[in-house]
């Protein structure tokens, strides 16, 4: 009987995540929630991160995008006040990690962060995903937030 609670235990592990909405606070107090199929429909961009078996090769779409489709200023519109914003990616335990609007910002930033929902080539397992924050330009994953839910977009004083 142990033997297959713990079978069952180590599919729903290996099972992938299912596809959520993720919910993206302005700095204004305002939100916004994307859809699983809006996060799809953006354009993606891959990180190879290296690990201890070997490589692991991340897709997703860029936070660039992310936060163009939720509504917030990149590129070009985050010149004065929005240079000094900056984005909370909270995961479902609570975990959070700062990352900077401009590191965010493709077109302001040359590394690449990334809201992965695949791991090479598969959807994340369910202890990864749905989504995973992912910066290329990190040298430690610790910024690297694992089943990320929300999102929140504030400015620095």
């Amino acid at each position: 009987m142990k033997s297959l609670l713990f079978a069952g235990l180590l599919l729903a592990l290996a099972a992938p995540a299912v596809a959520q909405d993720l919910t993206i606070s302005k700095a204004d107090g305002t939100q916004v929630t994307l859809s699983a199929a809006a996060l799809a429909d953006l354009p993606r961009a891959q990180v190879t991160v290296p690990g201890e078996a070997g490589p692991s090769l991340y897709e997703g779409p860029p936070l660039a995008y992310v936060m163009r489709a939720a509504g917030l200023p990149v590129g070009m519109r985050a010149h004065g006040d929005p240079m000094r914003g900056y984005l909370v990616v909270r995961g479902a335990d609570g975990y959070a990690a700062v990352v900077s609007a401009v590191e965010a910002d493709k077109d302001l930033h040359k590394d690449v962060a990334i809201l992965a929902d695949t791991l090479d080539g598969q959807p994340l397992p369910d202890w990864e995903g749905p989504r995973r924050l992912v910066i290329a330009a990190d040298i430690k994953p610790w910024r690297s937030v694992r089943q990320v839910v929300a999102m929140d977009y504030r400015i620095a004083d």
